[in-house]
């Protein structure tokens, strides 16, 4: 049995109790838990990482090694979170037809995401790490245009759904929902001439296309090397039987404890290489 819960579509006392379940499981576990019955709770992100390499996700995610963000190390991350929220922002400014001067709201949200990025990591003197908001703002607005320009109708931004089956629960979480295309943001240091689209990258966008049944995806990749955006069609797409599948594999994996390393792309940055027998041979 299959169930595709639209978070934003429930009664208010529904939609407090799937926002907290869902809240509960990501802070406790980093977006995974067995749960009763030995039904799995996957994030996308963490089934991601999973399926990229079953060692890495035990280290980082089961083990929770990382509580915070760890600066500088993860500044690429901050940055992509902060571009996240101001997209947002503008995208559900547009949902309210608030099209008027938004720019010193703009700055508003991008400081206080610094701001809240700086106190977890409890050291203002990473303040220095970040980019002048402005900047943030310019390459913001960039992608929100890019968004716009595929000429389809927004129907959700970061909107919380819940997809059940008789083995996981798996939260999803699209950046975007158009009409009939879901769209993946993006932020690399890279220029976009280097551009390299992870494979692991398509196959999350397979989830969010099959699952939700429309016929396109694609990525708004956001480059601060050249201050620009550019938008990637994904051609790789898997269909729903496929997808379900292959989540259902790693489920099985991951319940009998299969957590073997995987050679892939991301291996020379892993901070877990002293760990793996890839790196100890």
């Amino acid at each position: 049995m299959y169930k595709l819960l639209d978070y934003e579509c429930l009664d208010r006392t529904a939609k407090f109790e799937i926002m907290n379940i869902a809240r509960i499981l990501d802070r406790k576990s980093h977006g995974f838990s067995i749960l009763e019955n030995n039904k799995v709770f996957w994030r996308t992100n963490s089934l991601v990482t999973y399926k990229r390499c079953p060692l890495y996700f035990k280290l980082f995610i089961i083990d929770q090694k990382e509580q915070k963000l760890d600066l500088p190390r993860n500044i690429a991350l901050a940055h992509g979170i902060i571009i996240h929220r101001a997209v947002e922002f503008l995208l559900r400014l547009h949902l309210f037809g608030l099209n008027g001067s938004i720019n010193r709201l703009l700055l508003e949200v991008i400081d206080n995401t610094i701001a809240e990025i700086l106190e977890e990591t409890n050291d203002v003197e990473n303040k220095k790490l970040f980019k002048d908001s402005i900047e943030y703002g310019y390459l913001a607005k960039k992608a929100f245009q890019a968004i716009l320009s595929l000429n389809q109708k927004i129907i959700e931004v970061e909107s919380v759904y819940l997809f059940e089956n008789d083995k996981f629960i798996l939260k999803l979480t699209p950046d975007v929902i158009l009409s009939n295309a879901i769209v993946d943001l993006k932020t690399t240091s890279k220029p976009l001439s280097n551009l390299y689209i992870y494979d692991d990258y398509n196959w999350q966008l397979s989830i969010y296309t099959s699952l939700f049944d429309v016929e396109k995806s694609y990525f708004i990749y956001v480059s601060f090397a050249d201050m620009d955006v550019r938008i990637v069609e994904n051609t790789e797409q898997k269909n729903k039987t496929k997808v379900l599948e292959t989540i259902n594999e790693l489920t099985d994996k991951v319940l009998r404890s299969e957590y073997e390393p995987r050679k892939n792309p991301l291996c020379r940055f892993c901070k877990y290489q002293s760990n793996c027998s890839l790196f100890n041979k």
